[in-house]
């Protein structure tokens, strides 16, 4: 009985220690994260090159993959940056607009006094606010080019990996143990960012082309930060939805582009959300719905914005890893959705569900 309880302390002292360390190491494990995620895709984008067309060498076409995916995410980080400059500049003629909203919501709800912006939320300063968005995007470039740091020794050494594995593991049966597992720790994320960007760019093409439609600005800004928020599970949407509709209720002086912008979106996300995504995704993202809700929460407190769109890669790693131990299977089993976290028997397996990164 006692043998047990150091047990179980030991445990739960292990998991506040590990907590702990993923909290206060954040910003280096953050674009270490990033990088391997990009590092899979780059992988699936390597096997559909290579199934294209075999003649290229790896080496060729794996540096080809990787610059057009870095060029990718630093081209949303231009447009993200370049955005916010335009929104900053804009910011007066934005605050003058929100005051004659705040005055005609106050005569419509017959109030005695006119109700001004700054009464409700108080003064705003334009530069304050500029000088913290530039802040931000210094943050973003030094992590991106952390990313791109740790992205490049990831693909320069995953070749020399399973030799490491090898001499790590001390034996062949845990080798193998270990092999399997991040086998399918990288056909479950392959599959679930490959999935989230095809559906991703659909919803994202149809948002550009309304708020396009009815004359947004910064639609360019508001496609790259919609792309992004698709890859948080269940809000990501909404929330990129609601922003831009805001804006439009700002920017124009009658409210039918701001309801055509957020119906639209909501229709192709139902369409896409019901017909699409299910077909796409079949079975091979094993996570019980309650628990990405619980993920989302979890690493969006510990990692902030970062961790949001990494909480369903974070789960697959550990509902993976804890499945691989007696001690931890009861946690995997509740992390997945029909209590059997290994849905592959064979680890080597392909989802059959997507065919296009094959």
């Amino acid at each position: 009985m006692q043998s047990r309880s150091v047990a179980t302390a030991q445990i739960i002292t292990g998991i506040a220690a590990a907590i702990a360390l993923l909290y206060y190491l954040r910003n280096i494990m953050i674009p270490l994260v990033v990088a391997f995620v990009l590092a899979v895709l780059v992988n699936a984008l390597v096997r559909f090159i290579h199934r294209l067309s075999p003649r290229p060498p790896s080496w060729a076409v794996s540096a080809i993959a990787g610059i057009i995916v870095i060029s990718i995410a630093s081209g949303g980080i231009f447009a993200i940056a370049q955005g916010m400059a335009q929104m900053v500049a804009q910011g007066p003629a934005v605050l003058a607009r929100l005051d004659a909203l705040a005055m005609s919501a106050g005569q419509a709800f017959h109030l005695e006094r006119p109700l001004h912006l700054t009464a409700v939320i108080g003064e705003i300063s334009i530069p304050r606010l500029a000088g913290a968005i530039l802040s931000e995007l210094q943050g973003f470039g030094s992590g991106l080019l952390l990313v791109i740091v740790y992205f490049g020794f990831i693909l320069a050494g995953r070749k020399r990996l399973g030799d490491k594995v090898h001499k790590a593991a001390g034996s062949s049966e845990r080798a193998r143990m270990v092999e399997n597992t991040i086998e399918k720790i990288v056909a479950d994320i392959e599959t679930y960012v490959w999935v989230q960007t095809i559906t991703g760019a659909i919803l994202t093409a149809a948002a550009v082309i309304v708020m396009a439609a009815v004359g947004l600005h910064n639609v360019l800004f508001w496609g790259v930060v919609f792309f992004l928020l698709t890859f948080i599970p269940n809000i990501g949407v909404t929330v990129g939805s609601v922003f831009p509709s805001l804006f439009a209720l700002v920017q124009f002086p009658t409210i039918w582009q701001s309801v055509v912008i957020f119906a639209v979106i909501q229709v192709v996300a139902t369409i896409v959300g019901n017909l699409i995504y299910p077909r796409m995704q079949a079975e091979t993202q094993n996570i019980d719905p309650v628990a990405t809700l619980l993920s989302l929460s979890f690493w969006s407190v510990l990692w902030g914005l970062p961790g949001a769109f990494l909480a369903v890669p974070m789960t697959l790693m550990l509902m993976m890893v804890f499945g691989q131990f007696e001690a931890t299977t009861w946690v995997s089993a509740l992390l997945s959705n029909d209590g059997e976290p290994n849905i592959r028997k064979n680890p080597g397996e392909r989802p059959k569900a997507i065919r296009a990164p094959d």
